[in-house]
């Protein structure tokens, strides 16, 4: 059968829609670009805001035309009752069975007879613009925590970390596949744990057996950053960018919000990942309008964010997940009141990184280069600064030494050294 797929929401899912991808080709299916070309819809859902979940009711019934078959997985299908009921649907695949999906899918329709070609893109939200630069490695998956804002622990259960011996041969193989960059993901890779090892031992592990040029690590809870890890970004191949979510600068939301530390204990923290790691990148992300948020805390949080150099963050307003403590909370913030400092955080976070990608002006620095767009190269540095150059144009999954000249939107214009 000719499938396609539509991903939505976070690294974790792109990483699952990644793996499905090799799990239909080696199945004999035809991984297609299109929907119009597809026999087959799956849509890997997201349920994390009230946004995402009418995104992915919306992804679903885009199958509805004769032919077309659409399967239904992801966080949205945490009531497979009333996922199966959404007009469109033909298969509801719940996250505990994703590992499963080309069986579920084979036994669900074996009409459809494996299809002749090959592996043609990889659908709205997959890696077709990058073809092979890089590959996402889901290392474990769940969530412990309960967070006062957070569903990911009802729709992806206890957290459980995949042994040390099957993510390295599935890195190795991704190398072997053409990928030059292996981006480590998970709900929290932190929290990785798996035959007495964790997140260091595993991160040594892949620098060490790989053969990665380039591996990226993506959601370390601040919290629970082993320290051990600063010293492997003695390894150049190791991106200089972390990702720690901080959502508020002010210590009296995140103990709202359930978060075990305080927002001076995360500064601290970033304070010493800059000291170990030069020029490294740390973004996060910054929720606005919790419950019970005064105006004097959001201007704490405001104020941790411009002066924090972050080099992205990415901004939610509150979105209250049915069955989470948040829900219920008192002290909801007015909608009017929650716009208006959505406005106020978003100009902080662009400010933020601006001048995070003008502090790197003049500097030399590696660049993978992705597929160019309309003549034009871009790719990116190992601490996260999108680079433009033409002359990038035709060196797509190479590297090269960039000179960064000046500012462009998004990003930054380089010349070759």
């Amino acid at each position: 059968m000719r499938v396609y797929f539509t991903n939505l929401g976070c690294k974790l899912n792109q990483a699952e829609i990644e793996r499905f991808a090799r799990d239909f080709s080696a199945a004999g299916h035809e991984v297609v670009g299109s929907l119009a070309a597809a026999d087959l819809h799956v849509v890997n859902s997201c349920t994390v805001t009230h946004t995402a979940a009418r995104s992915s009711r919306k992804a679903a019934g885009r199958g509805k035309r004769p032919g077309l078959r659409t399967v239904l997985t992801g966080c949205y299908v945490s009531d497979p009752t009333a996922a199966a009921r959404l007009a469109g649907v033909d298969l509801v695949v719940p996250n505990a069975e994703k590992d499963r999906l080309v069986e579920r899918v084979q036994e669900a329709f074996p009409v459809f007879p494996p299809s002749p070609g090959g592996r043609e893109g990889m659908g709205e939200g997959g890696q077709g613009g990058e073809g092979h630069t890089r590959a996402l490695l889901k290392v474990e998956d769940g969530c412990n925590m309960r967070c006062a804002f957070c569903i990911i622990p009802q729709t992806r259960g206890r957290q459980r970390s995949r042994p040390p011996a099957e993510v390295v041969a599935e890195a190795q193989a991704l190398v072997a596949a053409g990928h030059r960059e292996i981006v480590v993901t998970g709900v929290q890779i932190s929290a990785y744990r798996c035959e007495g090892r964790g997140l260091f031992e595993l991160v040594s592990d892949l620098l060490r057996e790989s053969g990665a040029p380039r591996l990226r690590l993506t959601s370390i809870a601040p919290w629970d950053l082993d320290e051990r890890l600063l010293g492997l970004w003695s390894d150049a191949r190791l991106c200089r960018h972390l990702h720690l979510s901080l959502q508020s600068g002010s210590t009296a939301t995140l103990r709202r919000m359930r978060r075990p530390y305080t927002a001076d204990a995360y500064a601290r923290l970033v304070a010493r990942v800059r000291s170990a790691i030069p020029g490294v990148a740390v973004t996060t992300d910054v929720i606005v309008g919790f419950p019970g948020e005064t105006a004097a805390e959001f201007a704490e949080s405001l104020a941790f964010v411009a002066a924090a150099g972050f080099a992205k963050v990415h901004v939610f307003p509150f979105s209250p997940r049915p069955g989470t403590e948040a829900a219920d909370l008192p002290d909801s913030v007015n909608p009017a009141e929650i716009r208006e400092r959505m406005a106020r955080m978003l100009a902080a976070a662009s400010q933020a990184e601006t001048d995070f990608r003008r502090s790197a002006l003049g500097r030399r620095e590696t660049v993978l280069w992705e597929r160019p767009r309309d003549g034009m190269g871009h790719g990116l540095t190992d601490n996260y600064i999108r680079v433009f150059s033409p002359q990038g144009a035709g060196l797509w999954n190479r590297f090269s030494e960039v000179e960064l000249m000046e500012l462009a939107e998004d990003g930054v214009r380089g010349c070759l050294a």
